[in-house]
């Protein structure tokens, strides 16, 4: 394999056709230049550059005809993310293919760069059926969303006598919890189970005083009082065919669980040679299962090339189950011989 251009290279040639772009570092070259062919994960601190360090990635990749822009997948959190990486890939290889640097000057120059949750739908789209799930129809808004948990909560009848607080606060409560239900995967019947055992145990401890034991047994009993509004949420949305934002992460999940798996895998995989993950460490437990399925650590596919980017010290995202915990599980989730930079 010969490889006709560095990463420095490529910089000085993008800083004479007029990019802003910097002499990429020792260690930055090092992950540019990567011939590593399985999971690679980079933990990138504030302000070192990840983001320009991986466009340059996908660039020198291009520029040496390892891949084409079309089999990138790039995946980040927001749609402003998501699109100016794009423009910023799209303008570097335009930029190289006038300096005449691109070894197939007639390819197309964009590669595709998403969200993590609009990916999975598009995943979805093609596949969810096998599964026994229609989303064929768009998903409820915000709005939407708020109002039907408000018509349950409103019209429930059931004992509340755990929650101190008035309708918008259960509502808010409401979708906090079938979000995070729905992000960890997680059975109603298991999580009532659960609850009431630790209940149990509370009101076997002498709370005197114990403000934090009181305080967690009543968020038990709370979350307790909270499960048939959830339950009933539920079966509104199957009987109506209806769905949420949030439900095509917890969806892909259990996609890449069922019999059909290393079948969608090896789709996937045939569309796109390299795989980078952005901002890894807000990744939840849903989206980690959908992309292991994925891209990780297959019997009869084995690892993927794959790139996870992130810092466990911007974990942002408590509150939908992401932890710094998700990057020290990276190697064991994608393959044990997972190779690690850190710059």
């Amino acid at each position: 394999m010969e490889i006709k251009y560095g990463a420095v290279d490529l910089a000085q040639l993008l800083i004479k056709s007029g990019a802003d772009v910097n002499i990429p570092t020792k260690d930055q070259i090092s992950i540019i230049e990567s011939l590593h062919e399985g999971p690679s994960l980079i933990i990138a601190g504030a302000g070192s550059g990840k983001t320009e360090t991986m466009s340059a990635r996908v660039i020198w990749l291009v520029a040496n005809g390892l891949v084409t822009p079309d089999q990138v997948l790039g995946l980040t959190f927001t749609r402003k993310a998501a699109g100016e990486l794009t423009v910023r890939i799209r303008k570097r290889l335009r930029q190289l293919k006038s300096a005449g640097a691109l070894p197939d000057p007639n390819i197309e120059l964009s590669a595709n760069v998403s969200t993590y949750h609009s990916y999975a739908g598009k995943v979805l789209s093609e596949h969810a059926l096998r599964i026994g799930i229609d989303v064929s129809g768009e998903p409820l808004g915000e709005a939407a969303v708020w109002q039907l948990a408000s018509n349950i909560v409103n019209n429930y009848s059931g004992d509340m006598s755990a929650i101190e607080h008035g309708p918008d606060y259960i509502v808010k409560k409401l979708l906090s919890l079938i979000g995070q239900i729905g992000e960890h995967g997680v059975e109603l019947s298991v999580l009532e189970e659960i609850s009431r055992e630790w209940v149990s145990r509370f009101e076997s401890i002498p709370s005197g005083d114990n403000e934090a034991v009181r305080k967690a047994k009543r968020a038990l009993q709370e979350r307790l009082q909270m499960l048939p509004l959830v339950k009933e949420f539920e079966e509104y949305r199957v009987k109506n065919g209806v769905s949420t934002f949030d439900d095509q992460m917890a969806w892909a999940a259990k996609l890449m669980r069922s019999e059909f798996a290393t079948e969608i895998a090896k789709s996937e995989r045939a569309k796109y040679k390299i795989v980078l993950l952005d901002e890894y460490q807000d990744t939840s437990y849903s989206q980690v299962r959908f992309l292991s399925g994925l891209f990780g650590s297959n019997d009869s596919l084995g690892s993927h090339r794959t790139t996870a980017v992130g810092d466990p010290n911007q974990s942002i995202y408590g509150w939908r189950s992401a932890s710094a915990g998700t990057i020290s599980a990276f190697p064991s989730e994608f393959a044990v011989n997972a190779k690690t930079e850190r710059f």
